[in-house]
C-alpha cells in the first residue's frame, strides 16, 4: 500500500532510524538549523510505554480502545527532551505525539488539524511513512548496532537517502551491505559532526522542489 499525500499544504520531511539512540533527533535539529528560514513545525511520534494510557498514565484503567493517543505542544526551549531541542534549534512549533502500539492511524486526523497552517513540517518517525508520503525521507543507520526495528525495516523502501552514523564500507553482512546496492544516496555523518556539504546540497535541492500537485488533498487521512 502506497501512502497518501500529506493532508496539509506545507512540505513534509521525515527522519526515521533503525533503532533508539541512533541520532534521529540530532538529525532533525541539524536540518532545522541548516534551513533557519523554514518556519518549521517539528513533530516527534513515539509509542506509549507498556501500552498504558497516553493521557493519564499506566494506572488510568481505561479500556483498550479509549485514550489511544495524546498530542502535546512543547512550550519550553530550554527543558530536557527532544521537542524542546527542536525549538532550541529554531523550530517555530514542536509537537509530541504518543500513541498506543499500532494505533498511530487514530491520531492522524487530529495531528493533521494541528499541521494545517504549517509551512514546513519535519516528523521524527518511521511509521508515519505508511500513511503520509513525505517530500523527503531520510533514514538514519549505524552498522555498529545490531538492533533494527521492524517498523524501520518496513520503511526502508520509502527512504530517499540514508544517513550513516559510522562507516558502512566493507560491511559483509546485514542490512548495511544490502543498502549499498540499491542506488539511493548515502551520507556519512557521525553524531556531533556537521552535516556533510554533499548532504546539505541534496537537502536544499529537495527543499526547493514544489509540492506534489495534489498535496493537501489526500483521499483519506486515516487509511
Amino acid at each position: 500500500m502506497r501512502p497518501n499525500p500529506a493532508p496539509f499544504l506545507g512540505r513534509l520531511f521525515v527522519v526515521g532510524g533503525q533503532c533508539r539512540k541512533v541520532g534521529k533527533s540530532s538529525l532533525v535539529a541539524d536540518l532545522i538549523r541548516m534551513l533557519p528560514d523554514g518556519r518549521w513545525t517539528a513533530v516527534k511520534i513515539t509509542p506509549y510505554a507498556e501500552s498504558g494510557c497516553p493521557l493519564n498514565g499506566a494506572s488510568c484503567g481505561c479500556a483498550p480502545f479509549e485514550h489511544t493517543f495524546a498530542i502535546r505542544e512543547e512550550e519550553s526551549r530550554v527543558t530536557r527532551g527532544d521537542t524542546a531541542r527542536y525549538l532550541g534549534a529554531g523550530a517555530e512549533k514542536a509537537i509530541w505525539v504518543q500513541t498506543k502500539k499500532g494505533r498511530l492511524s487514530e491520531a492522524l486526523a487530529v495531528l493533521a488539524l494541528r499541521l494545517a497552517g504549517a509551512e514546513n513540517v519535519i516528523i521524527e518517525s518511521d511509521a508515519i511513512v505508511r500513511y503520509w508520503q513525505p517530500d523527503l525521507f531520510l533514514m538514519v543507520l549505524d552498522p555498529r548496532k545490531a538492533d533494527f526495528k521492524s517498523s524501520a525495516r518496513h520503511a526502508l523502501v520509502f527512504a530517499d537517502a540514508f544517513v550513516f552514523r559510522s562507516p558502512y564500507e566493507g560491511q559483509e553482512e546485514g542490512v548495511a551491505r544490502e543498502l549499498t546496492r540499491n542506488g539511493k544516496r548515502k551520507f556519512l555523518q557521525p553524531v556531533g559532526y556537521d552535516l556533510p556539504a554533499s548532504m546539505q546540497t541534496f537537502v536544499r535541492q529537495r527543499f526547493a522542489l514544489p509540492r506534489h500537485p495534489i498535496a493537501g488533498q489526500a483521499r483519506c487521512i486515516f487509511c
